[in-house]
């Protein structure tokens, strides 16, 4: 009896745990009701899952004990969901509808925070934005840097010239440093790699000290580009150290996947033109004698008086005018052409390319040419282990002229020279002729100056990665960036003399090589613990280290032999010289991440940096971080409520930071360094003017950056916000010494540097249906800077186009001061009884303006803050709308509240080409009005604000050609095509210094950026 009680007893618990053979299916579609194929099923706990088919449906079957499961389905791009579902013997089969929702913010992308660093988006508690392929080759550009222009919330990126190799500068959240670069860092694949501005070519022509130049991102194809992540502030610095403090660009190119050989080819085809010409003075009179110049240069004294007062010729002779820019100004073409093929299986596979670039530019005889071959292989090893090899080699050759920053750019040759002068008369033997009469005449520089550079460089990683255990992954990384430029320029001698300056009368002629070489050796070590089901740890580690070689060689002359176009044949050497610099960075890193219940996650870390440009006694300084990130609409409360059917994610995020700027100063800028020199006929050693200073040590950024990612209507829009605050003490700064002190200057660490911004990122999906899409996203950035603690009122940045660039205590970075226009109460300019402009005039010591008894300016010149080169905002968009196989999309950006010095405006009315030297030979402005204002260099300054047409393309989508072409896309559109600004010469968007960090916004000879059509065919076969 006590046996069966217990049988009978057992029975219902036997029944309890006996599985049920059951079957969950549905359908999966969008929120259109559109089927979604290849979306993954998945039962958690079971280990049971399924993809949907071409209808969208799936089936799962399996064995389970009765109760509640969770289903989750995710899609790429959509938001992932979890269903309840119950098996029991009654009901052992479930059908369930399922639809799924845009995921706008796509928290579950798995981005690259480091060399081999990944993570979830929806842990970081910083801002991140990536761009795909898709985004960076619509509109065929011909450089990555001019991809990303108007796409990126945070980044000033501005094209400093219209060169066919282009010429770039990227800053985001400001420049951060007065000495160094304020350019992010630039990584591929795990690569460091420079994207330095070191000019090879122009070494004297003009004597510029920094050129737009052409930035070593034009070596890299767009084409071959899958992603591009940027991290904007400091944050970056946790696993690439100080080298990231200015923010990071990680370039992650494209990969093999498993399948029969896949072949892609684009073929594309553009057309360069000037956008627009400046205004040139085509009256047929002029003041004066035909042989004379219209207006001196220099006009005023030693106390900014007027030389001569209004005693100015008013007589007017005939002549024929010229517009030089029909000469100077060409249309240029180009193509791109890119082949790809990848393939292979799951433990091996490749990717490989050819491509070939030729580009020429709006100045005549100028283009740039670049072919490219890139491969890559993976292979898995094990279930263990595996490895992959990356190789890039790139060649490329340009032809060039001078640019902007020197006196000899064929736009300065034009700026400068009365255009009463036929350029393209020749003597008896086909020689040009000089013009007026000692000027250089700008066809000379376009036809008779040959500037080449070539470049080749070699780009190679080897990754290993490893999976010992559970959780555990170990990645080692060797990456090298080598490339050698070499320059060359022949000018001949004159056939015409003399020429003002005498510098290439009898012929010049340099050879310049740039050598460059960067190793970095990295190991990543991550381990993810789930030590709970609703606690997981995820702790890293790693180690890097940074080797640089930069060897620069130059070697010039003048007084050439005929016949002869090298240095080789050079009567008079001039000043040759070779230097190589050695810098080595290195330090390693600790983080920890506890992740609560898949929505709560904290981070702190710890990173520890050296290089070698700082003595021992200040290197191995420790720079912490922390950050958090709560996904605020992932708790329960928030998902059952009426808000979270209306905002379906809300993420806060918050990260607080130290990183070190381990560039800002040379390799040896803390040694006392010497010159080589002749004595007597004998070698003599001649110690520097900047004194040595041992104690030099890492500027310190500390950054705080609060946000938060926000999507509404079901997650086709989504909103991110962040609100940053960077200190940056311990600048380094060349600073002025006392001859006394032994020195003329010394590096040393005074002074502070703050940014203060906002970034808004707004984009979506609004509408989402099966033959018609849009999609749309904006962009907002407002960035503050401000240096303190300098100690002295002002510094001048010595430059040789006249711009008057100053750090000013208290002011933004790189602010113009200068003298200015004098106004009346009412802020009209205060003009002289002759009716000209006037510099305001005052007491020196207060900087007070005063007047005299006719209420007219009196006392010394004064000066004051008359331009700001940084802008107020930044406001970017980009909009796309395909309708069946058709596709439009365009990309706007406008940069608003920057100010411009214009070089070129006063010298052009100083010459007698200019709209106000015409309006004197009108009558409509007094004689001598254009003299009155040269002094005044807030007459200079002019609104560089603009909004552009970055981007335009149409394209039509063939899906099938034969059975052998796939999705044939062909598409026309262009960049920069319209312009909308006040500027007063060619471009707003200008910077004859190039990549420098204080020279900004000067214009002075620089070629226009070009306005581009562009013709494009992609297909796959």
């Amino acid at each position: 009896m006590p046996l069966l009680m217990l049988l009978m007893l057992g029975l219902p618990l036997l029944a309890f745990s006996q599985k049920i053979n059951f079957t969950v299916s549905g359908t999966v579609q969008d929120y259109d009701g559109n089927p979604l194929i290849g979306a993954s099923a998945f039962v958690e706990g079971l280990a049971l899952g399924s993809v949907t088919d071409i209808d969208g449906q799936f089936a799962i079957k399996g064995e389970a004990e009765a109760g509640k499961y969770q289903l989750q389905i995710s899609y790429v791009g959509f938001t992932p969901v979890r269903r309840t579902f119950e098996i029991s013997a009654a009901a052992p089969e479930v059908t369930l509808e399922i639809s799924l929702v845009d995921d706008v913010m796509d928290m579950e992308e798995v981005v690259v925070v480091g060399s081999s660093v990944t993570t979830k988006r929806k842990q970081l508690g910083n801002a991140v934005n990536v761009l795909k392929s898709d985004k960076l080759t619509v509109a065929n550009p011909q450089g990555v840097t001019g991809a990303l222009q108007g796409k990126l919330p945070g980044a000033r990126i501005t094209q400093n010239s219209g060169d066919p190799a282009g010429g770039f500068s990227v800053q985001l959240r400001g420049a951060s440093t007065l000495l160094g670069s304020s350019e992010p860092l630039y990584v591929i694949d795990g690569v460091i790699i420079s994207n330095n501005t070191t000019n090879v070519t122009n070494i004297n022509v003009g004597g510029g000290a920094s050129q737009p130049g052409t930035n070593r991102l034009a070596d890299i194809n767009p084409n071959d580009i899958a992603d591009i992540t940027v991290i904007n502030g400091a944050a970056a610095a946790a696993q690439y150290g100080s080298r990231a403090s200015n923010g990071v660009v990680l370039i992650t190119t494209k990969r093999g996947k498993a399948g029969k050989p896949s072949f892609s080819y684009s073929s594309g085809f553009n057309v360069n033109e000037l956008r627009k010409p400046v205004y040139v003075n085509l009256r047929g009179e002029q003041f004066g004698s035909a042989d004379q110049r219209l207006y001196p240069i220099a006009g005023t004294n030693e106390d900014g008086n007027l030389t001569v007062g209004a005693n100015f010729s008013t007589e007017k002779v005939p002549v024929t005018r010229y517009d030089y820019q029909d000469q100077i100004f060409d249309t240029g073409y180009g193509t791109d052409q890119h082949l790809s093929v990848r393939g292979g299986n799951e433990q091996s596979n490749y990717y490989a390319s050819l491509s070939y670039t030729l580009n020429e530019g709006i100045i005549r005889n100028t283009d740039f040419q670049r072919y490219g071959a890139r491969f890559r292989f993976n292979q898995s090893v094990n279930d263990w282990a595996s490895f992959s090899i990356g190789l890039n080699y790139n060649n490329s050759f340009s032809n060039e002229r001078p640019d902007g920053n020197v006196f000899w750019s064929p736009i300065n040759a034009f700026n400068i020279t009365n255009n009463i002068w036929d350029i393209t008369q020749r003597d008896e033997l086909g020689n040009l002729q000089s013009v007026e009469p000692t000027r250089v005449n700008p066809l000379s520089v376009i036809e008779d100056f040959d500037i080449t550079q070539s470049v080749n460089r070699a780009i190679s990683d080897f990754q290993l990665k490893l999976f010992p255990l559970k959780g555990l992954t170990i990645d080692y990384i060797v990456g090298v960036d080598a490339y050698n430029q070499e320059g060359n320029i022949f000018i001949p001698p004159y056939p015409y003399a003399p020429v003002n300056p005498t510098y290439f009368d009898d012929g010049y002629a340099s050879t310049a090589n740039n050598n460059v070489f960067l190793i970095n050796n990295d190991i990543n070590i991550s381990y993810e613990k789930e030590i709970s089901s609703s606690l997981v740890s995820i702790t890293k580690a790693g180690f890097s280290d940074q080797y640089s070689q930069n060897a620069f060689s130059v070697a010039q002359g003048r007084g050439l032999a005929p016949f002869v176009e090298t240095v080789n044949g050079a009567s008079i050497i001039l000043n040759p010289s070779a230097n190589t610099d050695r810098l080595r960075i290195w330090g390693y890193y600790l983080q920890q991440t506890f992740g609560l219940n898949d929505r709560l996650f904290l981070t702190a870390a710890a990173r520890v940096d050296a290089a070698s440009s700082f003595s021992e006694d200040n290197r191995n300084i420790i720079y912490p971080k922390v950050s958090a990130s709560y996904v605020l609409s992932s708790e329960p409360f928030w998902q059952e409520s009426a808000l979270g059917r209306t905002i379906s994610l809300f993420k806060l995020r918050a990260s607080w930071g130290q990183a070190g700027n381990l560039t800002a100063i040379g390799p040896y800028a803390r040694f006392s360094t010497y010159n080589t020199g002749n004595l007597a006929g004998s070698v003599a050693i001649n110690q520097s003017s900047t004194l040595a200073n041992p104690d030099v040590r890492p500027e310190v950024n500390t950054e705080t950056e609060i946000g938060a990612d926000i999507s509404f209507l079901k997650d086709r829009l989504g909103m991110s916000l962040t609100w940053y605050n960077q200190d940056i003490d311990d600048l380094l700064v060349s600073r002025s010494l006392a001859a006394s002190q032994g020195g003329s200057a010394i590096t040393t660490n005074v002074g502070s540097l703050e940014n203060k911004g906002v970034e808004v990122l707004l984009y979506g999906s609004p509408i989402r249906k099966r033959d018609f899409s849009w999609d749309i996203s904006l962009n907002f950035s407002r960035n503050r800077n401000r240096v303190t603690n300098l100690g002295q009122a002002r510094t001048a940045v010595p430059n040789v186009t006249g711009a008057p660039i100053f750090l000013v205590d208290d002011q933004p970075l790189g602010v113009f001061f200068g003298t200015y226009i004098a106004r009346d109460d009412n802020g009209d300019p205060l003009l002289t009884p002759e009716g000209f402009l006037q510099q305001e005039r005052g007491d020196a010591a207060t900087n007070m303006p005063q007047r005299d008894a006719n209420g007219q300016p009196t006392g010394t010149p004064l000066q004051q803050v008359i331009g700001d080169p940084n802008p107020d905002y930044i406001l970017g968009g980009s909009t796309t709308f395909n309708y069946k196989r058709f596709g439009i999309t365009a990309v706007i950006e406008s940069v608003q509240g920057q100010d411009v010095f214009d070089a070129d405006k006063r010298t052009r009315q100083g010459v007698g080409i200019g709209e106000f030297a015409e309006q004197e030979l009108s009558g409509e402005l007094p004689r001598g009005w254009v003299w009155a204002m040269y002094p005044i260099l807030e007459w200079r300054i002019s609104d560089g604000s603009f909004t552009k047409l970055r981007e335009l393309s149409v394209s039509y989508t063939i899906p099938d050609i034969g059975g052998v072409l796939s999705n044939t896309t062909i598409s026309v559109g262009g960049r920069n095509i319209f312009s909308i600004d006040n500027f007063t010469s060619y471009d707003p968007e200008t910077n004859a210094g190039g990549q420098s960090n204080l020279m900004r916004n000067v214009n002075f000879g620089n070629v226009p950026i070009p306005r581009v059509y562009t013709l494009n065919i992609r297909t796959n076969f």
